[in-house]
C-alpha cells in the first residue's frame, strides 16, 4: 500500500490527477454508478487499514479503525443519494481529503522537518481567532477571555508558517465565537478562501450562519462547519440559552440548502451522556437531516466555572466508549472522541505532538491543547525576536509534553500507561495523569491563561479530585480495555 502511495501522491498534484478524481467523485451522483464507485473504495478498506496501521496491532484496532472507513464511505453514500452536498463541493473536499491521505503536496516541508527531529511535525492548526462570544455558556474553556481578537496579518501569517514550515493538511478554527471574528475588514472565511488548499474546519453556535454565509462556505468547498450541541431542545437551551437548539437547526439547514457539509459537536458531562448518544437525538441530525459527523468533547474542568463534577464518570466513559462503537458499526455514523478514540490516532494528539496538533488563541498564547490552558510561549514574542512558529513548537513546556506522550504510548510509562491493552484511551495528561500534568506545568514555568486556570492550579481539592478521577478510571476501566486492546 506504501509504493501505491508513493505513486499517487505525485499525480494528485497534476492538473491530469485533479480531473481524474473530480470525475471519480462526480459518479456519486450518478445513481447508478455510486454503488460501483463505493464499492472500489471498499475493496481497499482493508489494505488501508493494515497499510496504516501505527498504534498497536491488536485485532480490536485494526476493528475499529475499518469501522470507521465503512462508516465514511456509507455517510459520503448517504450525502451523495440525498444531494445533500453539493457536487461542486464533494468534489474540492474530496481532492483535498485524497492529497492529504497520500501524503501529497507541502510534503518537502514534512520531510525537511522529519530529517531535523527524527519524526513528522503536527498536521493540524487549531487556532481561536478570537475570545468574543454572543453566548455565555456555563463551563466554557473561553469564557473568561475578555473578548480579544488577533490580527487578521497575525492569523494569516501563523497559517502560511504552518504551511510552510510543517506542511499542515487541516486548519481548524475554534473560538470564542469564529464568525464574530473581523479585522480589517476581513472574516474568517476571508481567510479560508486565501488557503483553499487547506481543509478547515469552523466550531460554531450556529447563530451568526445566514444564507449568504451558507452559501459561501459551498462556495468555498474546503470548508465544514461543526454546530455545537448540548442534547435536545431543552438540554441545548439550558446552557446555551433560550432558542439555541432552534438556532443550530436552522443553521444546519440553511447550510443543506446551500449544499454545505455540516456536522456537530458535543459537549458530553455526566447529566448529558446519554441524551447525546440517544437514538432520537442521532435521528435528529443524522436521519432527518444529513449532518456528516459528530465530534464528542468529554467535559473538562476548567474555564468558566469548572467543576470536576460534571466530567462522565469513570462508568459512564466505558459507557461512551462502548456506545459510540455500537453507533458507528450498527448505523455507519461518524462519531469521534478524542478521549474514547485514542487508539485511532496513538492517544493524545496535543501539543505539537506527531501528526497531532498544536492550539494558539487570540492573545498569541501557544497551548497544548484547548483544554490545557497553560502556555510558555507567546508567537507575538517569539516574532518580535525573529523567531518562527517553530521555535514556539520547541518551547520547554510543549517539549515536555510531548516527551511524556512518547513515554506512555511507547509503554515505558509508569502504572497503567505501561501496559500494552488500553493504554491509548488512558494518555489525556489533564484527566487521566493530572499530578504528573501539574508537575510538568510547574517544572517549566508554563503560565496559567485565565483566572480559573491559575485557581485550578493552586486548589489542593481540585488536584485530589482530578488525581482521584484518573486512578479510578484506570481501575475501572483496566481489566476491560486491556482485555479488548490485547495483541493476542
Amino acid at each position: 500500500m506504501s509504493v501505491i502511495t508513493s505513486a499517487v501522491a505525485p499525480v494528485l498534484d497534476t492538473r491530469l490527477g485533479e480531473r481524474v478524481l473530480r470525475a471519480g467523485v462526480g459518479l456519486l451522483y450518478h445513481d447508478c454508478a455510486r454503488g460501483a464507485a463505493l464499492g472500489a473504495a471498499r475493496l481497499l478498506t482493508e489494505a488501508f487499514v493494515h497499510a496504516g496501521r501505527r498504534h498497536g496491532t491488536a485485532p480490536r484496532i485494526d476493528r475499529e479503525r475499518e469501522l470507521f472507513a465503512k462508516a465514511v464511505l456509507a455517510t459520503t453514500d448517504r450525502m451523495a443519494a440525498r444531494r445533500a452536498a453539493s457536487r461542486h463541493f464533494m468534489e474540492t473536499s474530496g481532492l483535498l481529503w485524497a492529497r492529504a491521505l497520500a501524503g501529497a503536496d507541502r510534503a518537502g516541508a514534512r520531510r525537511r522537518f522529519e530529517r531535523v527531529h527524527g519524526f513528522e511535525p503536527p498536521w493540524v492548526l487549531v487556532v481561536a481567532p478570537t475570545g468574543a462570544c454572543n453566548l455565555r455558556c456555563p463551563g466554557c474553556y473561553s469564557g473568561e477571555s475578555g473578548g480579544g481578537s488577533m490580527a487578521f496579518d497575525e492569523l494569516d501569517r501563523l497559517v502560511a508558517e504552518a504551511r510552510r514550515l510543517w506542511g499542515i493538511k487541516v486548519l481548524v478554527f475554534s473560538g470564542g465565537e469564529p464568525m464574530l471574528y473581523g479585522s480589517d475588514s476581513k472574516r474568517i472565511l476571508d481567510l479560508v478562501a486565501r488557503h483553499q488548499d487547506l481543509l478547515c474546519l469552523v466550531f460554531t453556535n450556529g447563530t451568526m450562519i445566514d444564507r449568504d454565509s451558507a452559501r459561501r462556505y459551498a462556495s468555498l468547498g474546503n470548508v465544514t462547519v461543526a454546530l455545537s450541541i448540548e442534547g435536545l431542545a431543552e438540554t441545548t437551551d439550558a446552557r446555551r440559552g433560550p432558542g439555541s437548539f432552534e438556532e443550530v437547526c436552522r443553521a444546519a439547514d440553511m447550510l443543506t440548502d446551500a449544499g454545505a457539509i455540516f456536522g456537530v459537536s458535543m459537549t458530553a458531562t455526566s447529566r448529558n451522556c446519554e441524551e447525546l448518544l440517544s437514538d432520537e437525538l442521532l435521528d435528529r441530525f443524522f436521519a432527518d437531516r444529513p449532518a456528516f459527523y459528530g465530534f464528542i468533547f468529554q467535559y473538562m474542568p476548567e474555564g468558566r466555572g469548572p467543576d470536576p463534577s460534571l466530567m462522565p464518570t469513570p462508568a459512564q466513559r466505558l459507557w461512551i466508549w462502548e456506545r459510540t462503537w455500537e453507533v458507528i458499526e450498527s448505523r455507519r455514523i461518524m462519531l469521534i472522541d478524542f478521549w474514547n478514540h485514542g487508539t485511532l490516532v496513538g492517544g493524545c494528539a496535543a501539543a505539537g505532538r506527531e501528526r497531532g496538533y498544536l492550539y494558539v488563541d487570540w492573545d498569541g498564547n501557544v497551548l497544548p491543547c484547548v483544554f490545557a490552558p497553560y502556555s510558555d510561549v507567546s508567537i507575538r514574542d517569539v516574532w518580535d525576536r525573529g523567531g518562527t512558529l517553530s521555535d514556539a513548537w520547541a518551547s520547554p513546556f510543549l517539549s515536555e509534553i510531548r516527551g511524556w506522550q512518547r513515554r506512555h504510548v511507547s509503554g515505558g510509562g509508569p502504572g497503567e500507561c505501561g501496559e500494552v491493552g488500553g493504554r491509548m484511551l488512558r494518555t489525556c495528561p489533564v484527566r487521566d495523569h493530572y499530578p504528573e500534568f501539574r508537575d510538568m506545568v510547574l517544572r517549566t514555568g508554563a503560565r496559567p491563561v485565565g483566572e480559573s486556570a491559575g485557581s485550578c492550579l493552586s486548589s489542593p481539592s481540585f488536584a485530589s479530585s482530578m488525581a482521584d478521577y484518573g486512578r479510578d478510571f484506570a481501575a475501572l476501566s483496566r481489566p476491560l480495555l486491556d482485555e479488548e486492546y490485547h495483541s493476542g
